[in-house]
C-alpha cells in the first residue's frame, strides 16, 4: 500500500470527486432519457414505447443491435440515420461501463498525492468479462465521463429531431399564439 493512500478520508477531501460522480451521474441520467426518446421517436403511435422494458437499451454491441432491429421493424431499412444512430449507441458502450464501475464499484481509498480514488470492482451484474478489478479515477477522468455522455445526448438529440415529424408555419404559429396567450 503506497503511504499517501488513505482508506477513509476526511469527506472534505473527497468532495471533488463526488461533485464530479454527481455531474457524471446527472449526465448519465439525461443520456438514458434521450436514448428513451429516440426509441419512442421510432414508434410515434405508442406512447412510452421506449419506456418498455423489452425496447430499452443495454450498454452493449447486443443492445445496439436491438436498437436498430427496432429501427428497421418500425420504420424500414432505408433510414439514412441507422449508421449514425448504431455508431453512436457504441460509443456510449464505453463510457456507460465506466459510469457502472464507479457506481457498483467500491470507492476503497484514496491517494492524497496522486489525488485519485481507488475503485475496486463491485456486482459484476452476470457479465463477469465486463467487469475491471480495480481502477483509479482523478476529477478528471469521472468529469471526461460525464462530458462523453453529454455530447453522446447532443447528438441522439439531433437524429431524433430528423425523425420527429416537423410543424408546419401554421402550426408555429398556432404554438407560439398559445404561449403568448398563456
Amino acid at each position: 500500500m503506497d503511504p499517501h493512500d488513505v482508506t477513509l478520508p476526511d469527506p472534505s477531501e473527497i468532495a471533488p470527486h463526488a461533485i464530479a460522480f454527481a455531474r457524471m451521474m446527472f449526465a448519465h441520467a439525461a443520456f438514458e432519457r434521450e436514448i428513451r426518446s429516440l426509441v419512442d421517436a421510432i414508434n410515434p403511435k405508442k406512447p412510452g414505447f421506449g419506456e418498455r422494458p423489452e425496447n430499452r437499451w443495454t450498454a452493449s454491441e447486443s443492445g445496439t443491435g436491438k436498437i436498430i432491429i427496432l429501427i428497421k421493424h418500425y420504420r424500414g431499412n432505408g433510414l439514412p440515420q441507422v449508421e449514425q444512430i448504431k455508431n453512436l449507441l457504441n460509443e456510449a458502450i464505453h463510457p456507460c461501463r465506466d459510469r457502472d464501475f464507479l457506481a457498483h464499484g467500491t470507492w476503497c481509498c484514496f491517494n492524497r498525492r496522486s489525488l485519485t480514488i481507488e475503485v475496486r470492482g463491485g456486482v459484476r451484474w452476470g457479465q463477469p468479462e465486463l467487469a475491471r478489478e480495480n481502477g483509479a479515477y482523478t476529477v478528471s477522468d469521472i468529469l471526461k465521463i460525464a462530458r462523453k455522455f453529454k455530447d453522446i445526448e447532443t447528438e441522439l438529440y439531433k437524429v431524433r429531431r430528423s425523425l420527429e415529424p416537423k410543424m408546419s408555419q401554421a402550426e408555429m404559429r398556432a404554438a407560439s399564439s398559445f404561449l403568448r396567450a398563456s
